[in-house]
């Protein structure tokens, strides 16, 4: 979804619609739906009921009229609370018509003083419910949480997460990236299959590196960059000189200019071999400075990252960036930190393309594997344009999809990063993921590439909700450590040995 620069995710608008059964009191569900408007308000979120009597579902007529009311209200999703055991056949009805994604809730029964007069037996009402929108062919439109029968202040947490989910949903369904120039020749993991990203609405604008080129040159000859190389100085300073910063600057116009006219998401961009001869530079530092303001451009023209990229993105609602599973963690590195396995640190790299307010001391520098092939003698010049230092500590969520077949599948694993010198070149950060070693022995080999997107804080829950609403059928998380993989030996695993 095409955002203004610094707005990470879309907004959406929710809708709220109850339902009670005929042979139940309708008092007893206004009641509980009251209760839970009033704890959702609370939270700041401003949800959109239907007017009129159709706003608790009795009748299909009800059902109609209160989706009906939702759509032209704007309403990118629904929570449908069964106030009472419910209609059934309206419930299924009501999702059918708003054709959208809907949250169901079930009332729990709030007292043990009130089970005679005032139970409501939604618990049962919610497996006739759900059973009827299946046989309608809908349940991919329902959003059901781990826990569907709440009181109010659970119900209340339960809007909260779901508009993070909406969040995902309705951004990458209505993604557009574009993709500049071929992958570089020696990935050829790197790839994409545009029916798999349309399997879940985004859409792709394909272009060379001489589009790119055309209007760099254009930007050169009358576009003014003065004030994107004063904002590069007040970030990295100026010690690569300004004809330098001006390659930079220009090169980041460009891809500005792309970005309006065709109402980018995001972009990616070869980055090699051809980028630095062709712009005098590696786009790393420009890539970054996209990512910081909510247009994420991943490397090697890898569109699959950029839309993992985009996810994570909207569910965080802040920038992420894209890093390689690049390296184990030496155990005299890995000794600093005490109690944890070394099996399961992983050195998250790339070569510079990282936010620099997510670093230690960042840097602007030049590309080590680049310079050994291009420029093996003497001081780099077009193979410069990283940003790096250390990732900072903080919470973090790797994820990634890849097309199998027509469609996506995707991994999800959350952990840390740490405060540890990687030791090394790029934008690199030593994480600690929970379960790793086994998850990328089991899950990640022959089924992922090398690359993955990370956001910076802990939204696994919302990702995987989101992913199974846009269709993604397989989404691998880590096993529990007691919890053997298919195919796992675990006559050689820790798990024989407890």
């Amino acid at each position: 979804m095409y955002l203004p620069l610094g707005k990470f995710s879309p907004d959406v608008k929710i809708g709220f619609v109850s339902a009670s059964r005929n042979c139940f009191p309708r008092s007893l569900a206004e009641e509980r739906s009251k209760r839970l408007l009033a704890a959702i308000k609370k939270t700041g979120i401003k949800v959109v009921v239907p007017k009129g009597d159709c706003w608790i579902v009795e009748t299909r007529a009800h059902a109609h009229e209160a989706a009906k009311q939702l759509v032209q209200a704007g309403c990118h999703g629904a929570v449908l609370y069964l106030g009472n055991f419910s209609p059934e056949i309206e419930d299924a009805a009501f999702v059918k018509a708003f054709n959208a994604p809907t949250m169901v809730l079930a009332a729990a029964e709030e007292a043990a003083t009130t089970l005679a007069s005032k139970r409501g037996d939604a618990l049962c009402g919610l497996l006739s419910c759900m059973l009827d929108i299946r046989k309608r062919g809908k349940n991919s439109l329902v959003h059901l949480p781990e826990h569907p029968v709440v009181n109010a202040v659970e119900g209340a947490r339960e809007v909260q997460h779901f508009a993070k989910v909406l969040k995902v949903y309705v951004g990458a369904s209505n993604a557009t990236i574009g993709l500049f120039g071929p992958r570089p020749r020696d990935f050829e993991t790197v790839n994409y299959n545009m029916a798999s990203l349309a399997s879940i609405g985004v859409e792709v604008e394909e272009l060379a590196l001489v589009d790119v080129a055309n209007m760099v040159e254009t930007i050169k000859a009358s576009g003014n960059v003065s004030s994107i190389i004063k904002k590069m100085k007040e970030e990295v300073g100026s010690a690569y000189g300004e004809d330098f910063m001006k390659r930079l600057a220009v090169y980041e116009k460009a891809l500005l200019h792309f970005r309006d006219t065709l109402k980018l998401s995001g972009m990616a961009s070869q980055c090699w071999p051809e980028q630095e001869p062709r712009f005098g530079h590696v786009p790393c530092y420009i890539n970054a400075r996209l990512a910081a303001r909510g247009c994420p451009v991943a490397c090697e023209n890898d569109a699959y990252s950029l839309v993992a990229e985009l996810m994570g993105q909207y569910a965080t609602d802040s920038d992420v960036t894209i890093l390689d599973i690049n390296h184990s963690i030496p155990k005299d590195l890995g000794a600093q930190i005490k109690g944890l396995p070394n099996e399961d640190l992983v050195g998250l790299f790339h070569c510079g393309n990282t936010n620099v307010k997510r670093m230690k001391k960042p840097a602007m520098k030049y590309q080590v594997i680049m310079k050994r092939l291009m420029e093996p003698s003497g001081q780099p010049d077009i193979t410069r344009g990283t940003i790096e230092g250390q990732i900072a500590a903080s919470p973090c969520t790797v994820l990634q999809v890849h097309g199998v077949g027509d469609a996506l599948r995707a991994y999800i694993i959350e952990g840390e990063f740490l405060d540890i010198d990687p030791k090394t070149f790029g934008a690199t950060g030593t994480a600690y993921l929970p379960g790793f070693s086994r998850f990328y022995r089991h899950t990640l080999l022959s089924r992922f590439h090398h690359h993955a997107a990370i956001a910076f804080n802990h939204c696994g829950a919302v990702l995987f909700d989101a992913m199974k609403l846009l269709g993604i059928k397989e989404v691998f998380t880590p096993n529990p450590e007691h919890i053997p993989y298919q195919g796992e030996n675990v006559f050689r695993t820790a798990i024989y040995k407890k």
